[in-house]
């Protein structure tokens, strides 16, 4: 488990630790930690940033940790650690594009579930603070702030967004750490996978399509084959394999995104994403970036393969950015007009519907999804999907549905 912090500056010349122990104030167990400065487009913010990792945790048992940097130590934490066996159920509390405004509701109703300890992990697919380095950085730290009482108690999963664009990533790959790659985040691995029960989750990059050094397509692509292929190999164990990646494949948001073109960059030869998970067997893509929620149909190659989601032919693609952002006055809202692609089953994006999602991965063929709304704590949207075989497809026949509307 991995814990990262900032202070004020970087201090070079003061040792830093994680001081941790299974129960209820047990420090017994220290590591050193690494410091980095986060200089570049931080000029008012907290640039001295430390990463120190806990080793040797007990699964399934709380754990008591601080921090310690120089004579200054933070306030006592606790978590519990993840239980690493593969047979066991997990819930997990998934979301994109949260502002540290435009999210309050969001974020007040995220501290309660994380208290609840009924959660594995947090999922967070891309666009943080808005942005990190606005007001000098200070948006950044602040947000960092906000997301403490989560953050603490359970590991942060996260994937990079547009948002994060500025300074070469800096920020994002400063603020965070990801599972077996170095740190800081280096800008040819802003991808990575971790196991939790019953599942193998891939973080994978979109921004690499929409920046600079097409260089990086090419690898992650090449990786994400590996990974995938690798996944296959384990399915008895981790039969559940979902990815997700800031920008959607599809969507029916009334503007000029890349979602909403006949083929988006994410679906073009020769690294079209949308044909290696079709291929390799995944079962959940989850997206964010446009600030609505929608679900879709099991759908490959803009093709509608199952009316319901059970034993599904393909894929089912949800887009989750509707946390909250601080754009357009808080009222963060991408506009859906007119009638639905026959591929889209449910789609809500008007002001005030922020939330997030409960994502409860039941058994080796059961998963459940449900849509909370921030503000009342009511379920806006829910589904299960049945899987009794997982693994590799072919390409399938076309198959629509007459849907009610």
């Amino acid at each position: 488990m991995v814990v990262l912090w900032s202070t004020a500056e970087e201090q070079e010349e003061e040792n830093s630790y994680v001081h941790y122990g299974v129960g209820e104030d047990n420090f017994t167990l220290t590591v050193d930690a690494q410091s980095e400065d986060l200089s570049n487009g931080n000029p008012l913010g907290c640039k001295g940033v430390y990463r120190g990792v806990m080793k040797d945790l007990v699964p399934g048992q709380m754990h008591s940790y601080r921090v310690q940097t120089g004579r200054h130590f933070s306030r006592k934490y606790s978590f519990k650690c993840p239980d690493s066996e593969a047979n066991q159920s997990a819930s997990f509390l998934v979301y994109g594009d949260l502002g540290i405004l435009g999210g309050g509701y969001t974020l007040a109703r995220l501290i309660t579930e994380a208290k609840s300890q009924k959660y594995s992990a947090v999922i967070h697919v891309g666009d943080f603070a808005y942005d990190f380095h606005s007001n000098g950085g200070r948006r950044g730290d602040d947000f960092m702030r906000s997301l403490v009482p989560v953050a603490s108690r359970l590991p942060y999963m996260h994937s990079v967004g547009n948002h994060e664009i500025p300074f070469a990533f800096m920020h994002y790959r400063f603020r965070f750490s990801s599972p077996g790659t170095p740190w800081p985040i280096p800008l040819y691995r802003m991808w990575y996978s971790f196991h939790m029960g019953l599942v193998h989750f891939i973080s994978y990059s979109t921004e690499v399509y929409y920046t600079y050094n097409q260089m990086y397509v090419s690898a992650q692509y090449k990786w994400l084959t590996e990974e995938l292929q690798e996944a296959n190999r384990n399915r008895d164990t981790r039969p559940w394999v979902i990815v997700f990646g800031h920008r959607p494949m599809y969507c029916s948001n009334f503007n000029n995104d890349d979602c909403t073109k006949n083929r988006s960059q994410l679906r073009m030869e020769p690294h079209n994403l949308e044909r290696l998970f079709h291929q390799q067997g995944v079962d959940l893509i989850i997206q964010a970036h446009e600030h609505s929620y929608e679900r879709l149909y099991p759908l490959f190659d803009g093709v509608q393969t199952d009316c319901s989601y059970v034993n599904p032919k393909a894929a089912i693609h949800i887009i989750a950015g509707s946390a909250g952002c601080n754009e357009r006055e808080m009222l963060c809202a991408d506009v859906i007009l007119g009638k639905p692609h026959h591929w889209s089953a449910k789609r809500s994006w008007l002001p005030g519907l922020n939330g997030y999602a409960r994502l409860n991965v039941m058994n080796s063929t059961h998963l459940n999804w449900q849509q909370v709304m921030s503000i009342t704590d009511q379920p806006l949207d829910q589904f299960y999907i049945v899987q009794e075989h997982h693994g590799p497809r072919q390409e399938v026949v076309e198959r629509r549905c007459k849907q009610q509307r």
